[in-house]
């Protein structure tokens, strides 16, 4: 089932003003207001007189998050160089600002009329880009992330234990952004950069809803999507002795793989997979529990548009309100957000959100 809705609101809608602070290179740190040319712009000001338009894409690893900035031709522009870190935060002018990415300069584009497109990117980019042949013993998989992380010089945030491994190898087949999201799907976790730049491993936070978006008030579009959860159950089987004769016996192999078989959900529509990396019954559990209730995560899948939504981050909890259609409404988990402005369209942000219909919440399905 698939729902569009359009809201219209005939009563006049509250004005506000959106405002920005922009933290890279030289004129750093300047704020100004996200309005047609002239209004909020001095001298001092660079960002807010130049900037004609800024995108900020942030989504669950292994999601790359990133900034586009685009700076008009302009000789009192802020001046922005490779390597510079920097901030950015957006908000409205009747409250105060949010931050949204913490990032390097890592891409300028120029062009004949003299503008500039600034690219930034966390430290998912430098996760993205590292490859590792690398091998762990009696390691949990919170801590073959941090070993990751600080090999890439990328700060940590909240790192739980998760699944422990009797032993695993990590191999540049795949870069490390990717081993970890295997690491979080293994042990039922998601992973992402907080907005200070720093890496999250582990649970979806289900608190309270960070904001309520209203039908008929301000949501511009929403799309909701509900399918036919594609795994009802999961059955795991690993390999080794390891949790039934020891933790040095994880290189044994056995007659009778029970002892390192998971099973969690139920239905008709069973997913098997046999991982050899899965040396105890405790791993192999885990990994079918994450399996199971990714399947029922990722079976009511939406996007909404609302105005500039700066607080809401990935990994949150949004609630939506007063659609027409039930299976709209209700808290989600955010999976993706973009903040997008420019001088013609004004600031909005566009959500990707999943919604369970039953259970935990777990990671999002890569082991599906």
């Amino acid at each position: 089932m698939t729902l569009n809705l359009l809201s219209n609101d005939d009563s006049a809608p509250s004005v506000r003003q959106p405002t920005f602070t922009i933290d890279f290179g030289a004129g750093g740190g300047g704020g100004g207001l996200l309005s047609a040319v002239g209004l909020g712009q001095t001298a001092e000001d660079p960002w807010a007189r130049s900037l004609v338009a800024m995108t900020v894409e942030i989504g669950l690893a292994p999601f790359v998050d990133i900034a586009r900035l685009d700076i008009a031709a302009d000789d009192q522009a802020p001046t922005v160089a490779l390597d510079d870190n920097g901030s950015i935060s957006l908000g409205y002018s009747d409250s105060s600002t949010d931050l949204v990415l913490t990032a390097t300069v890592n891409a300028l584009d120029y062009s004949l009329r003299g503008s500039t497109r600034v690219g930034a990117g966390n430290g998912g980019a430098l996760l993205a880009r590292m490859r590792v042949n690398q091998s762990y013993e009696q390691q949990s998989a919170g801590a073959i992330v941090s070993d990751l992380a600080s090999s890439a010089a990328v700060d940590t945030d909240v790192v739980e234990d998760g699944v422990e491994f009797p032993f695993i190898v990590l191999d540049d087949r795949s870069t490390a952004y990717q081993h970890i999201v295997t690491l979080a799907n293994k042990s039922g976790f998601v992973a992402y950069f907080t907005t200070e730049g720093k890496l999250y491993f582990g649970p979806f936070n289900e608190g309270q809803p960070v904001q309520t978006f209203t039908y008929g008030s301000d949501i511009i579009s929403l799309q909701v999507r509900s399918v036919s959860p594609i795994v009802g159950s999961a059955k795991i089987v690993g390999q080794g002795a390891a949790g039934s004769e020891g933790q040095d016996a994880w290189s044994w192999l056995v007659k009778d793989p029970s002892s390192v078989t998971g099973e969690a959900g139920d239905g008709s529509q069973e997913r098997l997979v046999s991982d050899a990396t899965l040396r105890s019954s405790e791993a192999s559990q885990a990994a079918a529990d994450s399996i199971a209730a990714a399947g029922q995560l990722t079976a009511v899948r939406g996007f909404i548009q609302v105005p500039g939504a700066p607080q809401v981050v990935v990994g949150s909890t949004i609630e939506i309100s007063g659609a027409p259609q039930e299976a709209a409404n209700g808290t989600a988990l955010v999976s993706w957000v973009s903040h997008r402005y420019d001088k013609r369209r004004g600031f909005t942000s566009v959500i990707e959100f999943n919604k369970s219909v039953g259970g935990a919440a777990g990671g999002l399905g890569g082991l599906l």
